[in-house]
């Protein structure tokens, strides 16, 4: 039996995205899953064809600017791939700033189920699961971190998992949804490797991962 084949898809602005990539890869071993990373959005043209089994989105996009440089979003026919790829029963696995785009990319937010607004600077505050239980939460408790937190647009597909407190008002940390024939998922912790290298955050991916893999069908 083979592994299940993971495409990491980098790129962007402000993010250590190839130190992301290096702890992602020590979640999983070999058997678990065969990791490509790269920064080649192209490489969504062909996700059929390669038989990818689930999509990882480390993206920093939308027009962060640093150094002088402009994070674009992906072509449209690049997300437009993602998306019906997804929708014909793919599954997308969305991190932390993947949720940040332009304003007018429309396919893309109702893929996700939402979109990136804006943050504070790092501060600590707690990730805690809900009580109602799901799979990419299961044994999993309420957690620190020192981390952005992130304030983010979200619709009624999506179904929250985990929340955090900021000035009395509760935000979503993480959701699920479905998408046609696919799932998604979205953790939006995971800025830096103090928070890569938390016990709670790795089982978080991997939870988050079998979640999106069970009784897939697409490859």
């Amino acid at each position: 039996m083979t592994s299940p084949k993971v495409r990491l898809l980098l790129g962007g602005n402000w993010h250590d995205f190839d130190g992301f990539a290096e702890t992602f890869r020590t979640y999983f071993s070999p058997e678990e899953a065969s990791i490509t990373a790269g920064y080649d959005a192209n490489t969504l043209l062909t996700l059929a064809e390669d038989g990818v089994d689930l999509v990882v989105l480390y993206t920093c996009l939308g027009g962060s600017n640093q150094h002088g440089r402009i994070a674009e979003d992906r072509r449209p026919d690049q997300d437009r791939a993602l998306c019906d790829w997804v929708y014909g029963g793919g599954r997308l696995l969305a991190l932390h700033a993947s949720l940040a785009m332009n304003e007018d990319n429309a396919d893309l937010r109702r893929l996700l189920g939402g979109r990136f607004l804006h943050h504070p600077p790092r501060f600590d505050f707690m990730v805690t699961p809900l009580s109602r239980e799901h799979p990419t939460t299961a044994g999993i408790g309420a957690f620190s971190v020192h981390d952005e937190f992130y304030f983010t647009t979200y619709d009624e597909s999506v179904q929250i998992h985990t929340m955090a407190f900021d000035r009395g008002i509760a935000h979503p940390m993480s959701w699920t949804k479905s998408a046609g024939d696919g799932r998604v998922a979205f953790l939006a912790p995971g800025h830096h490797a103090p928070v890569w290298e938390l016990a709670a955050y790795r089982q978080w991916i991997r939870q988050s991962v079998a979640w999106l893999l069970a009784d897939s069908h697409i490859s």
